[in-house]
C-alpha cells in the first residue's frame, strides 16, 4: 500500500495536476492501491490493456489479445509447464497462490491480458526471445515479486503502456509535452516513449535511469512523493 507521505503529496497536488497510475496489475490487484492513494482520474492497468476509473472499476478503454496470437503464445507457454498462467482480472492471492499449468489452459471469455508468472530469470529470457517471434502481441518482461523471478506479460500489440499512455492523455485532453511519467521497471521502458518528461526512481533498472530526464529519490524513500510535492505551486 502506499505510503502515508505519497497519499499526502497526491492530496496536495490534485486539482492542479491529473494524476494516474500505470500498473501491470489487473483490477482486483490494483484498486485497493490505487484507492489508497485517493486517485480520481483514469488509471492504466492490465499492462496496458485497459484504462479504467480507479473509483468505480468501470473500464474506458481495452484492447483484446488477437486469437491466432493467443494460440501461438500457448504453444510457447506449454514448452515451460513449471510455470503457471493467469489471465484477465485476479487477486494478490491469484497471483501468489492461483494460476494454472499452460496444458490445462482453456479461454472462455476474450483474453486481453495473459501472464505467466515466477519465473527463473535465465528460463525468461529465453521464453522472451520466443514469445517476440509471435504477431499481433507483445511481451513485456518485468521483475516478479519473487526474487529472481520475472512475470511475461502478453498484451495485444497496440496495448502496451506506450499506447494506453497515448490513448489516457487524448482521454484527459493533455498534449504528449505536458506529460511527466514516472517509472522503475521494464515496463516502463513503454511509458517513457509516451511522455514529454521522464522521471526514473533511484531504484529503477539501469535501462530506465540512462534514458531519463531526471533521477529522483528510491520508492522506499518516499522519492516519488517528494517530487510530488516539488511539483506544487507555491
Amino acid at each position: 500500500m502506499p505510503s502515508a507521505k505519497l497519499v499526502h503529496a497526491i492530496d496536495q497536488v490534485e486539482g492542479e495536476y491529473y494524476l494516474s497510475s500505470a500498473t501491470g496489475r489487473v483490477w482486483s490487484f490494483a484498486k485497493h492501491v490505487l484507492q489508497g492513494m485517493h486517485l480520481v482520474d483514469p488509471c492504466i492497468i492490465s499492462a496496458g490493456t485497459q484504462i479504467c476509473n480507479p473509483v468505480t472499476g468501470e473500464i474506458l478503454w481495452q484492447k483484446v489479445i488477437p486469437e491466432k496470437s493467443l494460440q501461438e503464445v500457448l504453444t510457447i507457454f506449454r514448452e515451460y509447464p513449471d510455470y503457471k498462467l493467469l489471465h484477465n482480472d485476479g487477486t494478490e492471492d491469484d497471483y501468489f497462490n492461483g494460476g494454472v499449468n499452460p496444458i490445462d489452459f482453456v479461454a472462455k471469455e476474450p483474453v486481453y491480458f495473459l501472464e505467466q508468472v515466477f519465473v527463473p530469470d535465465t528460463t525468461a529470457l529465453e521464453v522472451y526471445e520466443k514469445l517476440r517471434t509471435v504477431d499481433g502481441v507483445t511481451c513485456v518482461m518485468v521483475i516478479a515479486q519473487k526474487p529472481g523471478t520475472r512475470d511475461l506479460h502478453i498484451v495485444n500489440a497496440a496495448a502496451t503502456k506506450e499506447h494506453a499512455v497515448v490513448e489516457l492523455l487524448r482521454i484527459l485532453g493533455v498534449k504528449k509535452a505536458d506529460s511527466i511519467g514516472i517509472g522503475d521497471s521494464h515496463n516502463d521502458i513503454h511509458l517513457f516513449n509516451a511522455v514529454g518528461y521522464k522521471v526514473a526512481v533511484s531504484n529503477a533498472i539501469q535501462e530506465l535511469k540512462d534514458s531519463a530526464d531526471q533521477v529522483i529519490g528510491s520508492a522506499a524513500n518516499d522519492g516519488m512523493a517528494d517530487y510530488l510535492l516539488s511539483l506544487k505551486r507555491p
